[in-house]
């Protein structure tokens, strides 16, 4: 398994400029949050679909982004409500970027073994069908992200499973400062016959020397 997620900063939208002199500009509601994106026959973003369930059509998108024809990938962007010239409500997109959103793998998957160098949690929450995270990371070069598959349980009787998940993190160079890393974790996958409830418990190996465990609950 040689697949894993490189980080990249997403070009944060601190400010949208007004012409100068213009006291009665009013600047958009532009919102950050994970987003679902889904591409067209040419590869461009044709419709988005919000964490909580919400399908909007992208009417402008300001980054040009193209992906692999009709298929989908997991995003945080900088977007506002923009309607279509039908008067539908779509959506405007300012900035975005990808997020480290593999399905987990069992360890032996790893060639080059498991890399739990540190991270540090800012917020974790359930979106949709993901675990999404902001982590803090020590600026050091290259990071590879992926998450590691350490046990899954089900007990077929209740429906439940529990699954157990450890944050991959290889880092390389020397450190210089502090930024942000986004990982949105798909969990679909545990989603199989017969459970009805996934419990994740999410391990990350942090800077202060430990590691923080995570549990939340998941109902496909």
């Amino acid at each position: 398994m040689n697949k894993y997620c490189y980080w990249w900063l997403l070009p944060l939208l601190v400010c949208l400029l007004a012409a100068c002199g213009d006291d009665e500009y009013h600047y958009p509601p532009v919102k950050l949050e994970f987003l679902t994106a889904y591409s067209g026959a040419d590869g461009s973003l044709q419709s988005v679909l919000t964490d909580e369930g919400k399908s909007y059509p992208v009417v402008e998108d300001l980054t040009g982004t193209h992906i692999d024809a009709d298929t989908s990938v997991r995003v945080i962007s900088n977007y506002a409500s923009e309607a279509a010239i039908d008067g539908t409500p779509g959506v405007k997109l300012y900035a975005l970027s990808g997020v480290v959103s593999v399905v987990p793998q069992t360890a032996d998957k790893f060639k080059n073994g498991v890399k739990t160098d540190p991270a540090n949690v800012l917020s974790i929450w359930m979106g949709l069908d993901y675990l999404n995270l902001t982590l803090q990371v020590k600026e050091s070069g290259q990071h590879l992200f992926h998450y590691v598959e350490d046990r899954v349980t089900t007990d077929a009787v209740t429906g439940q499973s529990d699954v157990y998940i450890t944050l991959y993190h290889e880092a390389g160079g020397e450190v210089s400062y502090t930024r942000r890393a986004y990982a949105s974790m798909p969990l679909r996958q545990y989603a199989v016959e017969g459970v009805q409830k996934v419990t994740v418990h999410f391990s990350v190996h942090t800077y202060a020397g430990d590691i923080k465990t995570y549990d939340f609950e998941y109902i496909p």
